[in-house]
């Protein structure tokens, strides 16, 4: 057990995320996208990364409109590109065979990867995998 002159970064565990640049399906509207993501897909995916032990789900969604926020956030500097994907997906894991799990369970195979024909274009989407490194949460420094 940690001591409590142990940091707090190294009193927790490492946690590992799995990050998908997602993209719509093309000719999908994309309010019907999000929408389909946030509460078809979502509702289909949540109760089976509860059970397998996941402990965290989110999606950011990249529309339209917030891709042009960058322009309020950088002005006209060029920071970087825009990403022109239309959400980014983060699943949280402890551990990767947490997430190995939800992709062998039944459900996932029967329900959720073919959900993905109907709303997602797998041939643009990229995904990447790695720790997280926490920093600053609910304004606190960590």
């Amino acid at each position: 057990m940690a001591s409590s002159q142990t940091p707090s970064n190294e009193r927790q565990k490492k946690l590992f995320a799995l990050t998908i640049c997602a993209y719509r399906k093309p000719g999908m509207d994309e309010d019907a996208y999000h929408r389909y993501t946030s509460e078809t897909h979502a509702a289909q995916v949540k109760e089976l990364l509860v059970r397998k032990k996941i402990v965290g789900y989110t999606m950011q969604h990249n529309t339209t409109a917030t891709k042009a926020m960058m322009a309020q956030i950088f002005g006209d500097l060029p920071e970087c590109s825009v990403s022109d994907c239309d959400c980014f997906i983060q699943i949280v894991f402890r551990d990767v065979q947490d997430y190995i799990a939800v992709k062998e369970d039944p459900h996932y195979a029967q329900i959720i990867a073919p959900d993905h024909a109907y709303f997602a274009d797998m041939a643009r989407t990229t995904m990447v995998t790695g720790w997280l490194d926490t920093l600053v949460v609910d304004g606190q420094v960590v």
